[in-house]
């Protein structure tokens, strides 16, 4: 039987986005819940990786590399919480050998942020550019760079954790269990919460911010979530001289969420700088796991 299909996983706070790959191009997509009602996964990834591993199943004959790209802490293939309040608590799972013993193929893993990046590097917004920091802001708060046209990983050190930038001293306590992160204030998780003692409270965060608009309630809890995001930007462009972000993820994608970046940005900073919408969108990770597979002329693999 002919062998040849890439698989890409991206793991996130609330969704698994799956992408079956064949001759370069994306031909089937797979969405499943990260922590489904009927069979909760919080504190157990095994069921995590059993849920994507059965629905691949069907495939196992001619996948021959499979790439994962997850929240959290990635280090020599073995996953590891960052926020306890999104996935639970867990540390030193062997995600690639999981799959490996099943699969028997090549299977590598790495930060969701830095496959994103990657992404839009190869393939999106990044693709003119030498450097830029990636930020998405989604169930979490993450962000990763391009360096002088390579992404700049360190692994475990969490260099580029954009989102567990203290913005806020002695402020409200994050799922990393440090205080005043950014992600603490700017993440889907914290605008939930802030929703959940409001008027809004049966609404999702996505129709929050897509339906009412027009309420002054909204309006200004986009300008309050956006102000600590913007504090870790500039804090960015001063520390590094990174002019170019690309803005991901489906509170960052948000037009009026990320027109609020733009202007909040340019009201406390004089330095030029500019921001691209990341052009792959939600698919962003999955591309960057597919440019660093096997199948795409890309070598460096960033252990």
């Amino acid at each position: 039987m002919d062998k040849n299909i890439f698989v890409a996983v991206d793991i996130g706070g609330t969704k698994i986005s799956i992408a079956l790959f064949k001759n370069s191009k994306i031909f089937k997509k797979i969405r499943l819940e990260t922590n489904p009602k009927e069979q909760p996964t919080k504190d157990k990834p095994h069921l995590i990786a059993d849920n994507i591993i059965n629905s691949l199943i069907n495939y196992k004959e001619k996948i021959t590399e499979i790439g994962i790209a997850t929240t959290g802490v990635i280090h020599k293939g073995y996953w590891s919480v960052l926020n306890k309040k999104i996935l639970g608590e867990f540390s030193e799972f062997p995600l690639t050998k999981y799959f490996n013993k099943v699969f028997d193929v090549p299977v590598f893993a790495f930060s969701d942020t830095e496959a994103a990046a990657l992404g839009e590097f190869k393939f999106g917004a990044g693709k003119e550019l030498k450097d830029f920091y990636y930020i998405t802001v989604s169930t979490g708060v993450g962000g990763s760079m391009v360096l002088d046209k390579k992404l700049y990983s360190k692994s475990p050190n969490l260099a580029g954790a954009f989102g567990h930038m203290v913005v806020v001293s002695d402020g409200n306590l994050c799922g990393c269990g440090r205080k005043g992160c950014i992600e603490a204030y700017s993440s889907g998780t914290a605008l939930k919460k802030i929703i959940n003692n409001s008027e809004f409270e049966s609404l999702t965060v996505k129709d929050v911010l897509m339906n009412k608009l027009d309420n002054p309630w909204v309006t200004e809890l986009i300008q309050k979530s956006c102000k600590y995001l913007v504090e870790g930007i500039v804090n960015v462009n001063l520390l590094l001289g990174i002019n170019d972000f690309i803005i991901g993820g489906s509170i960052g994608l948000n037009n009026r969420f990320f027109e609020e970046i733009q202007k909040q940005t340019s009201l406390i900073s004089s330095q030029v700088i500019k921001f691209k919408k990341a052009q792959l969108k939600n698919d962003a990770e999955l591309f960057g796991c597919f440019a660093k597979s096997a199948y795409f002329d890309f070598n460096d693999k960033y252990e």
